[in-house]
């Protein structure tokens, strides 16, 4: 499995923290069958893309020395999870940014309220910039509950969305369960990641879990969206 949403890196943001951190929750992907995992601290100071870009990669450089070192075969990619905000407008340059230098950029937006029309323009200015915008956990926003019609603007855009693998067990709440699994059903959601923080309350993608998942979600859907839609977001291909 490839998981292209994770906060493993250390000393970069709400996830892991410390080195042995990062390197427990590498274990935990490796035995839960994940092969690949990008790294996608969260990015929220436009300003500051290439001081960003700079630290994430020296701290993914020692993360993979670690893997070496202890033994551990998991492969890591660098990307960011990028906060959209108006920022957006007058930021320069993002490619840095991007899923494993492809043109897939993986974004969030606010969990709390927000303005849900500035939604469309942000994305808006990715696509014209040419980037494909991955939605992060688009079943998570509390916003897009009340304006039912927003995951179909965003996929008029040619959005790709994200769902958790936490969500779909139903640690984010039954409405968020719900959602995940309406969305990765139904075809609008083509990906689906760990999003993980932490050992214990956030961890990765596991294989093991798979059978605790509603029957509606298949084996073929799985392999999808946790195999081949993964790796061609990271080959920069087409998901068809």
């Amino acid at each position: 499995m490839i998981d292209i949403h994770s906060h493993i890196l250390f000393g970069m943001d709400d996830g892991a923290q410390t080195p042995e951190e990062s390197l427990e929750l590498c274990r935990k992907a490796r035995g839960g069958g994940v092969r690949i995992v990008v790294c996608t601290p969260h990015f929220t100071d436009y300003p500051l893309i290439s001081d960003f870009a700079r630290e994430r990669d020296e701290r993914l450089g020692e993360l993979s020395d670690m893997l070496d070192k202890n033994g551990v075969e998991l492969s890591l990619a660098a990307g960011a999870e990028l906060f959209l905000s108006d920022d957006i407008f007058s930021c320069g340059d993002l490619d840095a940014l991007t899923l494993n230098g492809s043109s897939y950029m993986l974004c969030e937006f606010p969990l709390g309220p927000f303005n849900i029309r500035r939604a469309p323009l942000w994305i808006e200015e990715l696509t014209e910039r040419g980037y494909i915008p991955v939605v992060a956990h688009p079943e998570r926003y509390y916003e897009f509950y009340g304006h039912p019609t927003i995951i179909d603007e965003l996929l008029d855009f040619g959005v790709i969305f994200q769902v958790n693998f936490d969500s779909l067990l139903g640690a984010n709440g039954e409405a968020a369960k719900a959602a995940a699994a309406r969305l990765v059903v139904s075809g609008k959601a083509q990906l689906i990641a760990g999003d993980s923080h932490d050992s214990l309350y956030r961890p990765p993608v596991n294989k093991a879990l798979f059978a605790e998942l509603d029957a509606e979600i298949t084996d073929r859907i799985l392999k999808r969206c946790l195999i081949s839609n993964p790796k061609a977001v990271l080959s920069d291909k087409k998901i068809f």
